[in-house]
């Protein structure tokens, strides 16, 4: 047998086979029988076994007519889902499944019949799979086996060995995946590399752009023609050295390739199609029984998601799951199976999803919205196959990457003319497919065409052949561009050689405009011109049919070097398709005035500007390669010529009349705008402008050239040149003026477009250049009326204009004239000044874009964005380098300062001098705001407040004669009848903006003339004859023309500047000559303005002076009048106040200055008498025998609803504060099972109102909420908190918290004796606790619920005998007498609680219902525990913005904790009998767990949270039984006492959990150590060694190093026994010691410091807020808050000594709680300390997940991350959730889990679990962090920030993307202070942001 020529080396011997299709193969290949058609049956055959369907039913049993009741077994087949595609797939729990596979049909129809008999038809839905990992085992392996031999793994990888891959790259992006493109090596914007490759590469170090592929382009990384440099990666250039050819594809493999390529080939071409003529073919030699077929359902983008699944659950009666699942896999795949049945039950399906009639979605109106969804009944083993072929490409596409020669044998075959699988046919087929099978076939040509140059000219070209076939289909296709077959486009057209080569053989220039000339626009076409109809589905057909243009766009982006003969020829074969399609632009969407009335409706004008949009670069692109060409230009030249000369829009027959100006007569058009039809779109006449710009470069001129084209008949004049531009101007101008209001606002909307950036340069610039070659080419003055003409201004110009007008009314029509002289001038100015464009003047491409920034950043700083945005976009690849170089020489760039800010550019100084105010791209907006800073800057600098006009750049010979208008006489007559105007106060044809327009242009004729460019000028002569400089001198001394007065002096500086130059022999005259009157003119020269200014103020000063000295003067003589009518009085005045200054004090003059100097200066003198004892100053404590008093503080307050005064008082009305209830996990960091999961935080902004205004507004808010309808947003639970803003401050709320009287006035300090016990000590109070805890656990047990008796308490507790001593020390009370509505606010508060917890729970599923009893106990003790994690999180916040106590709080964190404290105190002093109930059980749990020893260790307590609960619970269950007594917890000894007990827990836990090794290797306070090092030394040895003991007896990490030593010395000890055992004997263990020096104790008392602070800053917290006893002054404001300070003001000792002598209660309670056993346990133990979860006395502080510092890195993280419920698709939208690092499927129909009984996105169920109903999500594909809350959310800026400071998001710019820390900074302070639910809020509320359904995110 043919051992096939392998390697011996490589190829494993042949293994016995036994009937398989590989001996059948290999026999017919060696009789030469072998064929692709024996391939093609074994893969029809093969295929349909690996593809099975489920019937997910609820039905189990099935019933017979005859026999009565039969089960049916569910597993008919047995189906393992691993690793296996499903088609559409869903989970249907309590279901069982019923599997068949396509030969067991029989079954299935019996089962059908049953389920429609008597027990009702069973609704189920379907699940289809086909098993990819099988199929590719024993049929692709077998193949692959087939082709290399029979060891096909070494083979491959000896290839892969040879390492002949590819040069290039060619790696098929997916949808989604980071792509790079190399801002200074790239060809064209569409040159990209992969991740691996720019990795590589040289690239990574140069300017690149960062973006997201959309899916079907390739990795252009080894395409020379693609990079000006650095063309390969490492990887791909060391493949340029291996050889072409190889040893392991011998003859004989390759020849077996050919046969298996073409069976493939054509067994995908003839099964994948979407009609089921495919269907029939697999039925070839089968017996067709009609029972195994299925009903497929395709992908449009027509109609949307909801409409489909409308139309599932309607006709196909699918449940609503089942039905998005079908959906969501339609939308992946292109397609989904929705029945497998008879063809009767299937066709009858089909029927009825085609005949039903979808309402539109009312978003969108498409006219294919009425078209059906597409539908077909296929053969369940035309599925199967097809199944298969899709698996067999994907493979194949794979394979061909391996080596060039697979590459070649693909192209060979594609290439064979009468076969079904060529390129042409495969490439007209594509429409016939769906989405995943187009894309799989797009990847095939990819990998199998585009590697090598040969095989990508062979596609380009039969690509160029059927381009118009392919874009028809395209065309009246619907899917989207990237799934079409067009979209190769850009792989073929962007290559130059290919592009050129397309062009000169090909015709494809040509082809590609005949074709959109033909598919896009003929229809539309009416007398010659372009007139689109208003049809919305003539938009989205001609938006499909733009494409086109886009690929015209890729074919000359680049143009060549030198043009060959073929080259130029197809060129202008495309340039004369192209003059077709600009003939019928030309006047296209022409308007007409509307007068009268109102026009009807909205023109059409969209289609027109779109065109012009895609076709504008196409304009640009081919006058570019004009001008690189002589042969070219004067063709293209002549061609535009003929055209225009043709067009008869506006310059057809019209008639001519001759007008005259100032002596100076010119035969006019009398095309009269405000009647005639004009229009915006000239292209034919801008596309002659910009190919007139070059003709100069190439010694061609208009004369030259017009000699030429008269020969063959046709002349084009410069009055037909400018005439249909200077109607459009005209138009523009009277619309300006008013004339054109009744048009509506579609002109208007032009209008704006005309002027805008993306349309400006082939519209305004190039009409201006045409103008400007009509000034160049016509007389001076001809030109001026030909404009005066057209702006109907040729009356105004006469002298006799003012005389005419003494009759005629001034109105609208008069003020519309004026408009109109306004748009004339500065139309002039345009054309005179805006001359930077190369070919006008001498300047270049980097000048023009030079001035276009120094005038934008005139206006205002522009960040990069901005100003990336304001310029026009170039062909040019490297366009972006080009605009930074020009950035960084005109403007310095001043970096952000703060996270909000952006970094911008600020224009150099000396460059203001440029500036024109005139510039012709300004809005009105723009021009004011640039004027403006223009006159602050040089009144700054002290110069002319003025805006002169900037020196003008050389015009071009060329243009040269344009200079020419500044001095004609038409234009000196109308300077001269303007100033006229103006010095006439009767003028009524004059305003100022004329006079400033006039003096802008005679600026620009001095400087003209000053340049000495051109020689031909000769202003000042000409304007002595017109008398200018006189009339300027006039004007400079008019009065009321005092605002223009710098202007004017300016002008006749630079006119007095020209006359010198001219006139030099002036200055040499007598003292009778000139000279005397210039000296005497100079005497009279008028004053500047600030000159004016200056002296107008000083008159004014003087004025005021002498008034102010007048009415002096007139005081002091009434002072003396009154002095003398008074003497007697004043006399004793005097003699008083000597007496009082006896003294020697400085007297009564200075009674009005302050006096405390005295004072200060005597207690100075008291310091220095009292020594070093004045300095000690006691600091007041909150808590304890030395607890400060409460001083009474204001409490009034003004109702922020009513305005009226209210104050807090016992009895009176409640008074409340609105607040926000929200769930929360910011601070719980751990999880443990003795901790809720979710807490409960209230936030408060602390303005005050009545409780009934509040209920007033509160329900006028319900029902405006009511009535709003809910677009945007769903409530994901029932049990929701209606959301409302605080009247004052607009903060988010959704209850009310009421504000009330400080506690110490409920409950007064008691008045202690001197010198007596007066508080019972704390060991007593342990002793009463312990009897308590026995006392509450009896209750459950007795008959009669009666509550423990104070009085039994002490007496069982036998620690007490004066009872005062224990009511001082609880403070027992009369119960509180508050107002009726106070519980009323209360009860609102706990229900929002409530509400939070059950909004929270929504999505846990089989909850116990709850009782009465467990509901008040469990409000009730939310309220307390809401308390403690509101204040353990404003004091985690606090840490984060390094706030100290003492520093200022704000009023919303100061008023939220008071308020709720307060709240909690009263509410446990007035609690229900059934909550006191509740609360004892919770009481008697908490004594036993701290004083007894039961329940859980020290180790799991969280001490803080304890604690409140103590004092809001404990002190009132000791005066339970008596009703009318209460205690109020507001700093009582029992409350110390309570913090005493929690304290030493707190204190026990850090001792226990010390680890002296790893402290000892933390960065620690040398300092600090040193201070306690000193201290413990100065400790008595016994508190020393109780340290020593305790430490030692206790502590886990000692123990368990001891316990190490033990085993250690054991072993060891073991050991010496076997080696020397009579030695051993004798000698008995040492114990081992824990070592414990003073340097442990040093830092175990540091180490106690740090873990207390947490603990101890919350507490101070909570009892500054009961006790109201301020901070004292010691308290750092700028520093961290220090541990002896604290406990001094919690009245705690500082010295942690104390605590350990065993003297003292203290040592008592910590022993107690370090004895419990499961604190032993931990070490004795190993199985038992597991379960203990160590809550740390410090707990881990929240953060945010870190990101990587490039943003780059991050993107590339996820781009291999698949969809979870699909395994062949990767994630759309992968989200990163910012909390706990999870990457999820966000906003995708394919991850919607269910939360409680709604689908939801998988990020708002990730939100409701790991964020408690609030989320922060990055989508990093976007760059867009997400706030998500209870079903909204919204789009924050994200911490990724570019070079410039901003942000990019949706990668738009593509700049390289760093990690902004302040920025991350931000978001992660807004989780941590939980204002993520009022940002989202705010953010709603201030934007028009779009209806967005967030609970799909």
């Amino acid at each position: 047998m043919d051992r096939y020529d392998m390697d011996d080396n490589v190829v494993a011997p042949p293994q016995p086979e036994c009937n398989s299709p590989l001996k059948e193969w290999r026999l017919k290949q060696q009789s030469g029988t072998l064929s692709p058609k024996v391939f093609i049956e074994f893969f029809k055959k093969e295929s349909p076994k690996f593809f099975e369907f489920q019937n997910e039913t609820e039905t189990v049993k099935i019933t017979h007519d005859e026999n009565g009741n039969m089960s049916v077994d569910s597993d008919w087949g047995d189906y393992d889902d691993d690793d296996e595609n499903t088609m559409n797939s869903g989970y249907f729990p309590f279901e069982e499944l019923l599997t068949t596979s396509a030969k067991n049909v029989n079954l299935l129809q019996e089962i059908k019949r049953l389920q429609e008999s008597k027990w009702g038809v069973t609704h189920g839905s379907l699940k289809c799979m086909f098993k990819e990992t099988q199929s590719k085992e024993e049929i692709i392996d077998v193949v692959v086996e087939f082709m290399l031999g029979d060891n096909p793994a070494a083979a491959l990888e000896k290839l892969q060995q040879e390492g002949n891959t590819s040069t290039v790259c060619g790696k098929v992006f997916k949808n989604g995946e980071p792509t790079y493109s190399c801002r200074e090596c790239g060809v064209d914007p569409t040159c990209v590399l992969c991740v691996s490759c720019f990795k590589r590469s040289a690239h990574r170090f140069h300017k690149y752009k960062m973006s997201t592929s959309g899916g079907g382009g390739c990795c252009d990384c080894g395409d020379n023609e693609a990079w000006k440099k650095d063309q390969y990666c490492q990887l791909h250039l060391a493949n340029r050295q291996n050889p072409l050819e190889s040893k392991i594809l011998t003859p004989a493999v390759l020849e077996r390739c050919e046969i298996c390529f073409s069976a493939i080939l054509s067994f995908c071409v003839n099964y994948l199609e979407i009609e089921p003529n495919a269907s029939l073919q697999c039925l070839d030699g089968e017996q067709v029984d009609g029972t195994q077929f299925c009903t497929v359902l395709y992908n449009d983008e027509s109609h949307t998601f909801d409409q489909v699944i409308q139309t599932l659950t309607k006709i196909a009666k699918c449940r609503h799951k089942d039905a998005m699942e079908i959906v969501a896999a339609i939308d992946r795949e292109g397609r989904a199976v929705v029945k497998c049945d008879t063809f009767k039950e299937c066709n009858d399906l089909k029927t009825a999803i085609e005949n039903q009639m979808i309402p539109p979605s009312g978003l969108i109106t498409n006219a294919r919205h009425s078209q059906s969804l597409r539908t077909s009944v296929l053969h369940i083993n035309s599925v199967a196959c097809q199944q298969f072929a899709l698996q067999l490409l994907t493979w194949f596409q794979e394979f061909l990457v391996r080596h060039y020669l697979f590459r070649k044998i693909f192209a060979t075959l594609v290439q064979t003319k009468n076969v079904d699988y060529t390129i042409r046919h495969i490439l007209e087929y594509d429409v016939k497919l769906w989405k995943t099978a187009r894309t799989c076939w797009h990847r095939l040509l990819i990998s199998g065409m585009l590697m090598e140059y040969d095989n990508k000219m062979v596609l380009a070209q039969e690509f160029s052949r059927r381009y118009a076939t392919i874009v028809e289909d395209f065309i009246s296709d619907d899917h989207d561009h990237s799934f079409s077959i067009v979209s190769l486009s850009v792989q073929l057209f962007t290559v130059p050689s290919i592009a050129h080569h397309l062009i000169a053989h090909e015709g494809i220039f040509d082809k590609l405009l005949h074709t959109f000339h033909h598919v896009a626009i003929g229809k539309f076409i009416q007398n010659k011109t372009l007139h689109f109809s208003k049809n919305i589905a003539s938009m989205a057909f001609f938006k499909r049919a733009n494409y086109i243009l886009y690929d015209l766009r890729y074919l000359l982006s680049l143009k060549p070097d030198v043009l060959s003969n073929e080259l130029r020829s197809g060129f202008l074969d495309g340039c004369k398709a192209l003059m077709g399609v600009l003939n019928v632009m030309q006047g296209m969407e022409s308007i007409t005035r509307q007068t009268g009335q109102h026009m009807d409706y909205e023109p059409e004008w969209e289609c027109a500007f779109n065109l012009h949009i895609k076709l504008a670069t196409t304009i640009s692109q081919v006058i570019e390669w004009a001008a690189s060409d002589v042969k070219l230009l004067r063709k293209l030249y002549k061609m535009t010529v003929r055209a225009l000369v043709s067009n008869n829009f506006i310059v057809g027959s019209e008639k001519v009349e001759s007008k005259s100006v100032a002596d100076h007569s010119a035969n006019c058009l009398m095309y009269d705008v405000a009647i005639r039809p004009v229009s915006i779109h000239l292209p034919l006449s801008r596309f002659y402008a910009g190919i007139y710009l070059h003709l100069g470069a190439h010694d061609m001129s208009y004369d030259s050239l017009l000699a030429e084209n008269e020969v063959i008949f046709t002349k084009l004049t410069p009055r037909e040149i400018i005439e249909p531009v200077l109607c459009t101007h005209a138009m523009i101008a009277q619309v300006a003026a008013g004339m054109w209001r009744r048009n509506g606002y579609s002109l208007l909307h032009q209008l704006y477009f005309y002027r805008n950036v993306r349309c400006r340069v082939e519209m305004l610039d190039r009409d201006i250049v045409c103008l400007q070659i009509g000034a160049s080419l016509m007389e001076s003055n001809e030109f001026l009326i030909h404009v005066l003409n057209k702006f109907n201004l040729i009356p105004w110009a006469q002298p006799t204009y003012e005389t005419s007008l003494v009759e005629s009314p001034i109105d609208d029509e008069f003020m519309r004239q004026l408009s109109m002289i306004d748009e004339f001038l500065e139309l002039l100015i345009v054309i005179i000044g805006e001359r930077w464009m190369p070919g006008v003047s001498m300047v270049s491409e980097q000048d023009r874009l030079r001035k276009e920034i120094i005038q934008l950043l005139c206006t205002k700083s522009y960040s990069h964005s901005e100003l990336s945005r304001a310029l026009p976009d170039t062909n040019s690849g490297n366009f972006d380098n080009f605009i930074e170089n020009v950035i960084s020489s005109v403007a310095t760039f001043k970096k952000p300062v703060g996270v909000d800010s952006k970094g911008v550019y600020e224009l150099k100084e000396h460059l203001y001098e440029e500036f024109n105010v005139y510039f012709y791209h300004y809005t009105k907006e723009d021009k004011s705001k640039a004027e403006e800073l223009q006159r602050e800057r040089r009144k700054t600098k002290k110069q002319l407040v003025c805006c002169p006009p900037p020196m003008l750049p050389q015009l071009t010979p060329a243009f040269t004669s344009m200079a020419n208008i500044l001095q004609c006489n038409v234009f000196l007559n109308i300077c001269k009848l303007v100033m006229e105007r103006a010095l006439d106060p009767c003028s009524r044809s004059f305003t100022e903006s004329h006079l400033q327009k006039i003096l802008h242009l005679l600026g620009f004729a001095i400087q003209e003339e000053l340049s000495e460019h051109y020689p031909f000028l000769s202003f000042y002569e000409r304007s002595q004859t017109f008398g200018i400089l006189d009339k300027l001198e006039e004007l400079a001394r008019c009065q009321w023309l005092e605002a223009h007065r710098d202007f004017v002096l300016w002008t006749i500086k630079r006119f007095r500047e020209l006359q010198a130059k001219q006139a030099p022999q002036a200055s040499g005259m007598g003292a009778d000559g000139p000279s005397g009157s210039q000296q005497t003119g100079k005497e009279d020269q008028p004053r500047t303005s600030e000159e004016q200014a200056r002296v107008e103020k000083e008159a004014r000063a003087r004025l005021a002076a002498e008034r102010r000295a007048k009415i002096m003067a007139q005081m002091q003589s009434a002072q003396k009048s009154f002095m003398k009518s008074n003497a007697e009085m004043f006399a004793n005045a005097e003699s008083d106040s000597k007496t009082t200054d006896a003294g020697g004090a400085a007297g009564g003059d200075m009674e009005w200055e302050d006096t405390p100097g005295d004072g200060g200066s005597s207690s100075s003198h008291n310091l220095e008498e009292q020594g070093a004892a004045a300095l000690v100053v006691e600091s007041p404590s909150c808590l304890g025998v030395n607890r400060s008093h409460y001083q009474a503080g204001e409490n009034t307050f003004k109702c922020i609803l009513c305005c009226e005064d209210c104050s807090i008082t016992t009895t009176g009305p409640p008074l409340v504060s609105s607040a926000f209830v929200q769930t929360s996990r910011v601070i719980l960091t751990l999880s443990n099972k003795n901790q809720p999961d979710t807490g409960l935080h209230v936030s408060c902004c602390g303005h005050v109102m009545h409780y009934s205004c509040w209920q007033e507004y509160y329900s006028n808010e319900e029902s405006k909420e009511q009535r709003r309808p809910h677009r945007n947003r769903v409530a994901l639970s029932q049990a929701h908190n209606v959301e409302f803003h605080c009247p004052y401050c607009r903060t988010l709320s959704n209850t009310v918290l009421p504000v009330s009287e400080a506690l110490p006035k409920f409950s007064p300090a008691p008045v202690v004796a001197p010198g007596q016990e007066n508080f019972i000590p704390l060991d007593s109070f342990v002793e009463i606790m312990r009897t308590l805890a026995a006392e509450l656990n009896l209750l459950p047990y007795e008959d009669m619920w009666t509550y423990p008796n104070c009085s039994r308490i002490l007496r069982k507790s036998n620690v007490i005998n004066d009872v005062g001593q224990f009511e001082r020390s609880i403070q027992i009370i009369d119960e509180p007498k508050l107002h009726a509505n106070w519980s009323e606010v209360m009860t609102a508060f706990n229900k929002a609680l409530s509400n939070a917890t059950q909004s929270q729970q929504a999505n846990q599923r089989d909850l116990p219902p709850a009782s009465s009893d467990s509901g008040h106990m469990a409000t009730v003790s939310t309220f307390w525990d809401t308390c403690s994690y509101t204040l353990q999180s404003l004091e985690v916040y606090l840490f984060a913005v390094h706030k100290p106590l003492k520093a200022e709080l704000p009023m919303r964190h100061q008023s939220c904790v008071s308020n709720l404290v307060r709240a909690c105190a009263l509410s446990s002093a007035i609690l229900l009998p059934a909550q006191i109930t509740s609360q004892a059980e919770i009481g008697a749990k908490l004594l036993d767990t701290i004083f007894n020893q039961k329940g859980t260790s020290v180790l799991e307590w969280d001490c803080f949270s304890m604690m409140v609960t103590c004092n809001f619970v404990v002190p009132n269950l000791m005066v339970a039984e008596n009703a009318s007594k209460a205690v109020i917890p507001s700093g009582s000894m029992f409350d110390f006492f309570i913090l005493q007990t929690l304290f030493l827990a707190n204190l026990t836990k850090a001792v226990i959990c010390f680890d002296y090794d790893k402290e000892k290797q933390r960065d620690k306070n040398e300092q600090e150590l040193l201070e306690e090092l000193a201290y413990v030394e100065q400790l008595p040895c016994k508190i020393q060694a109780n340290m020593v003991n305790f430490y030692r007896r206790y502590n886990i990490p000692a123990r368990l190093r001891q316990q190490h030593l033990e085993k250690e010395q054991q072993q060891k000890h073991e050991e010496q026994m076997r080696s020397h055992p009579t030695e051993m004997q004798q000698n008995e263990l040492p114990n081992v010691i824990i070592p414990c020096e003073l340097q442990h104790l040093a830092l175990l008392l540091s180490y106690v410091k740090r873990q207390m602070s947490s603990f101890l800053r919350c507490s101070c917290l909570f009892y500054r807020c009961m006790t109201d006893v301020d901070f004292p002054d010691t308290f750092p404001t700028n520093q961290p808050d220090r541990f002896d300070l604290m406990c001094q003001y919690l009245g705690l000792d500082g010295q942690l000594g104390i605590y350990f002598d065993m003297e003292t209660t203290y040592a008592t309670l910590m022993h107690n709680f370090a004895s419990h056993p499961d604190v032993v346990n931990q070490v004795d133990r190993n199985e038992a300390a597991a379960t203990v979860e160590v809550v740390p006395c410090l707990r881990p502080f929240p953060r945010l997940v870190p990101l990587y510092d490039d943003y780059s890195d991050l993107i590339n993280s996820v781009s291999d991350i698949f969809c979870p419920n699909n395994e062949r698709e990767e994630m759309k939208t992968p989200t990163m959730c910012l909390i706990c690092g999870a990457i999820l499927c966000g906003q995708s129909y394919c991850c919607q889990p269910e939360l409680g009984k709604l689908q939801v996105g998988a990020c708002t169920h990730h939100a409701h679990d790991c964020g408690a109903e609030v989320g922060i999500f990055l989508r990093i594909r976007d760059c867009q962090v997400v706030y998500l809350g209870r079903g909204k959310g919204c789009f924050v800026q994200p911490p990724y920030l570019d070079e410039y400071g901003e942000t990019d998001q949706g990668l738009r710019r593509g700049n390289p993307l760093r990690l902004c820390k302040a920025a991350y900074d931000r978001i992660f302070l807004q989780w941590l202070g939980h204002n993520l639910h009022e940002e989202i809020a705010r953010l709603n509320d201030h934007a028009n942001v779009a209806v967005t359904q967030w609970h799909h995110m």
